[in-house]
């Protein structure tokens, strides 16, 4: 089984793949039935399995020059793990937002992402510099 070594050891591999786009390492944190639901919806299936995951990641890594993480808080119940954050992103034109985020990891006995989740709100997002990405703004109803 995983101890609490292996799985901060995958955590620190997550963030350090999402900083510096390294799909093979990347690639070493999930499982193979591994899904990702970022942000998890009612009704929808996340994502299932590495290829999947990565193309959605892809779309989202495409619309950044870089996207970095500052954790806050990190609480740790077995094999699940729940991450406070503030994700910094920097987009094409130069524009900078910052947007609060809680990922709730779940893994397996041999501390692979089984199950991620990602909460977050667009409505959040707070531009440091620049204007808010078109794509980011919200729908009105």
């Amino acid at each position: 089984m995983a101890d609490q070594a292996d799985i901060d050891a995958t955590l620190e591999r997550y963030y350090r793949a999402w900083a510096t786009r390294d799909h093979d390492l990347y690639r070493t944190v999930w499982s193979e039935d591994a899904s990702f639901a970022d942000p998890p919806t009612d009704g929808e299936l996340p994502p299932t399995g590495f290829e999947e995951i990565l193309a959605g990641m892809e779309q989202v890594w495409s619309r950044m020059v870089a996207l970095e993480y500052h954790r806050s808080h990190t609480w740790h119940c077995g094999h699940s793990v729940a991450v406070q954050s503030t994700v910094r992103m920097t987009f094409e034109d130069g524009a900078i937002g910052e947007l609060p985020m809680v990922h709730v990891f779940r893994f397996n006995g041999v501390g692979l992402v089984r199950r991620l989740e990602a909460f977050l709100d667009s409505t959040l997002l707070e531009m440091v510099q620049g204007n808010r990405p078109a794509w980011l703004n919200p729908t009105s109803s």
